[in-house]
């Protein structure tokens, strides 16, 4: 905990970014702590978060790294929506439908990289959020869910679901 505290407060002194990928686990305790921080902070150690530590994190402003999380429950992507600033989850791989709904009231960057399938409900529901979502790593996703996600300008998929020859028609 005091070690946490030294990070934070050089960060905050040098208007540096808080890189605190070493640790594997947070309780709320160290999260109010490493709220407390602006800017980007780093937490890419952490593999699971619970909705308790998500509210607080979402306390934090600035960008906000969990690219460790590989998913999360609804709880705590509607703790984590609160959230202002960048919020990046590289590590999810599957995007469930009551997750995707849950992030909906987010109200910055979402950067969703390591989703790898988007299925028609799923795309759906992305497809009305009215703030940037990022989804570089889709690969497995049909005509119907990228014709529903390109009706959104705010949303980013692999350059090739651009390209005319991708279509069949």
């Amino acid at each position: 905990l005091k070690h946490v505290q030294q990070i934070v407060e050089r960060a905050k002194q040098g208007n540096e970014a808080v890189d605190l990928n070493a640790l594997k686990k947070l309780d709320a305790a160290t999260a109010r702590i490493v709220a407390s921080s602006r800017g980007k902070l780093f937490l890419n150690g952490l593999k699971a978060i619970t909705p308790d530590v998500a509210e607080i994190l979402a306390t934090h402003r600035g960008w906000l790294h969990l690219d460790g999380l590989r998913s999360v429950s609804p709880a705590v992507a509607g703790a984590l929506s609160k959230h202002q600033g960048w919020l990046f989850l590289n590590g999810i791989r599957v995007l469930e439908k009551d997750v995707a709904r849950a992030f909906l009231p987010y109200r910055g960057q979402l950067y969703l990289d390591g989703v790898e399938a988007i299925t028609e409900d799923v795309a759906e529901i992305i497809s009305q959020r009215r703030n940037g979502v990022e989804l570089y790593g889709v690969r497995n996703i049909n005509y119907q869910s990228v014709a529903m996600l390109r009706k959104n300008s705010e949303i980013i998929l692999p350059a090739k679901f651009n390209r005319a020859s991708w279509w069949p028609f």
